[in-house]
């Protein structure tokens, strides 16, 4: 599958860069399973979520789900993130469990939500997630460590590693990044301890995407299916989740509205609000991030 936002003519130019790019993924999955390269262990557990393609699989609402689902079981969770297209370097603590500390720009637009989205959950931005683990642990008590995007992250050993698949995308015709969406190929379905379809509510061929998992995933790798549902919207001049302003799905119902979205598949919130019954009378889409 190519990349949308790539011109036709140029993809046979990028065929070269992407098989350099396999090269290169190859060479450093080789050096761990060797043990030229080395992954370390944070003290306590730590869950992976992320994908093989290039965003759009719905990792931070995954990653926000199970921080809460940790925290209402009485686990101390935190969340790192590399924080990606921010606008600052080194680390940057988002959240300290009580307050979001940092804004978009200096966090990334990622670990800012989910600052917001997931109170009581300590949020780091680093690019070297094992170090910001080991300061987080130094600090305070922390059962559970959440990567977000971290499926290509090797360098931080992981107890869980939960492997995002849209159900929507497509796996015939493979291509890796810069040539088309995949960051690594099929075969790396192989790391996987279990995987989760999302937007399982759409239209898809089920029995054909499950043999494809199944042809690459390790044996007794289970396979759980998910979606999203528009639940609240908040106005924008609000802190997320707390403003008794925030609209209920039902509110949308028949209003006429206009929407725009900066997201891998901006097209997938445009039908969650078609799908509450809302009238989209104008839409626009910018590049995610």
């Amino acid at each position: 599958m190519s990349h949308p936002s790539i011109p036709s003519w140029l993809l046979p130019l990028l065929a070269p860069l992407a098989w350099l790019y396999r090269l290169g993924i190859t060479v450093r999955l080789w050096g761990y399973r060797v043990g030229f390269f080395r992954s370390y262990r944070l003290p306590g557990r730590v869950i992976s979520v992320g994908n093989l393609t290039v965003g759009g699989t719905g990792k931070t609402p995954c990653v926000a789900f199970l921080a809460r689902s940790l925290t209402a079981m009485g686990a101390t969770a935190a969340i790192l993130s590399r924080g990606y297209r921010r606008q600052s370097r080194g680390r940057v603590e988002v959240s300290d469990g009580q307050q979001v500390l940092a804004s978009p720009a200096e966090a990334g637009d990622e670990p800012w939500l989910l600052a917001h989205l997931c109170p009581g959950v300590r949020v780091v931005a680093d690019r070297d997630r094992y170090a910001a683990g080991t300061w987080l642990a130094a600090t305070t008590e922390t059962t559970h460590f959440l990567l977000d995007d971290g499926y290509q992250h090797l360098r931080l050993a992981r107890d869980l590693n939960l492997l995002l698949v849209d159900a929507t995308e497509s796996f015939t015709n493979v291509r890796l990044v810069p040539w088309g969406r995949f960051r690594e190929p099929l075969s790396a379905m192989a790391r996987a301890d279990a995987v989760i379809v999302t937007r399982s509510d759409r239209s898809f061929d089920r029995q054909a995407l499950v043999e494809t998992l199944r042809r690459h995933l390790r044996p007794g790798v289970p396979i759980f299916f998910a979606w999203h549902e528009l639940t609240t919207l908040s106005p924008v001049q609000a802190p997320l989740g707390g403003s008794p302003s925030v609209w209920r799905r039902e509110d949308l119902r028949h209003r006429r509205v206009a929407a725009f979205a900066g997201i891998a598949h901006p097209e997938q919130f445009f039908t969650d609000l078609r799908t509450a019954d809302a009238e989209v009378v104008l839409t626009r889409s910018f590049p995610d991030h």
